[in-house]
């Protein structure tokens, strides 16, 4: 049934809502090839990196216009969304003659400046792209927004990311639905994992970078052992504190100033293990109501015990699947 809107169109205008209307689906070939592409989107999303996000974005649209045959068109992310009294503004496409065309997607949400979930962030993203290949390679005049049209948003999105991750990791989202007890067996798993992704590597496999920007196998062991640490330490004054102010570690200087490169994995990977099971110890010992205090983090604003355990379990397959990336010399 077509929208309200329709009655208000001329009969030309009509004949092209119908035609949108008609096509429901977009077909992706090779969807596989875009996954590591969509979990780079996520992954600046949750470090809140704008010019990351912005990368990422690029690369899944430019792979996309690649398959479908469509031209290339320019991505620009922002910061907050701009608001009026009619709501928020999420994305925006724009084609002016002589200009090749434009989408403007905003990461943070216009009242309390929060990042936009990454599923929204990335609907966002497809519902603007949507809008470039009603013009370019379905050839409407016009891109109304149909049913077909939101048919085809959403039979792209659950190419990128239902179908790809029905069996792959689940997202942030999908985890914070979890039970606390799958989450923490996720942690249980982690160390017999890294071990098993590591192990008939010798030392310089282990240290090879995918490329100039991107963590060798070894920098990401390091890396999970020293944020171990920090982990425990939030967690502790969390529980010690009514809504402490918590620090927002650096990676990256952590890499250069600890001479990750320089480190022993299989040292680092015992160092993790028992961190990892000090954290298990002390998560195990708290009670209800632990779990919903909170603290300040300077970027995320509140968040709980709770909402940290589904962050560690995300993180922990993230580096799992960048490490397992990079011994496959993969970005």
């Amino acid at each position: 049934m077509p929208f309200s809107y329709y009655a208000r169109l001329s009969r030309a205008q009509q004949a092209i809502y119908r035609r949108s209307d008609a096509i429901t689906e977009i077909r992706l070939p090779q969807a596989e090839r875009f996954a590591a592409a969509v979990d780079a989107v996520e992954s600046a999303l949750l470090a809140e990196n704008r010019a990351a996000t912005q990368a990422a974005s690029e690369r899944v649209i430019g792979g996309l216009m690649e398959v479908l045959g469509a031209p290339p068109v320019r991505v620009e992310v922002l910061a907050a969304r701009p608001h009026a009294g009619w709501g928020e503004l999420h994305g925006l496409y724009t084609a002016e003659r002589g200009k090749r065309p434009k989408i403007q997607l905003w990461m943070r949400t216009a009242k309390q400046k929060r990042v936009v979930a990454f599923r929204t962030y990335l609907r966002t993203l497809l519902h603007e792209v949507g809008h470039h290949l009603d013009y370019t390679v379905l050839r409407l005049e016009e891109s109304y927004h149909t049913e077909g049209f939101y048919k085809r948003e959403s039979s792209l999105f659950h190419q990128l990311v239902t179908d790809l991750r029905r069996s792959a990791m689940p997202t942030m989202e999908e985890y914070a639905k979890q039970p606390r007890e799958q989450r923490i067996k996720r942690l249980e798993r982690t160390a017999d994992e890294l071990a098993a992704a590591i192990r008939g590597h010798d030392d310089e496999a282990l240290s090879r970078r995918p490329d100039a920007k991107n963590w060798a196998p070894k920098e990401i062991v390091c890396h999970l052992r020293d944020i171990e640490e920090a982990f425990l330490l939030r967690f502790q004054t969390i529980v010690a504190s009514d809504n402490p102010r918590l620090a927002a570690p650096d990676p990256d200087r952590w890499a250069e100033e600890r001479q990750y490169l320089r480190n022993d994995a299989p040292a680092a990977l015992a160092a993790f293990r028992k961190r990892r099971a000090e954290t298990l110890a002390f998560l195990g010992q708290r009670t209800p109501a632990d779990w919903e205090r909170g603290g300040t983090h300077p970027v995320r604003g509140t968040i709980t015990l709770d909402s940290f355990l589904t962050l560690m379990a995300w993180h922990d397959d993230n580096h799992l699947d960048q490490l397992r990336r990079a011994l496959e010399g993969k970005a």
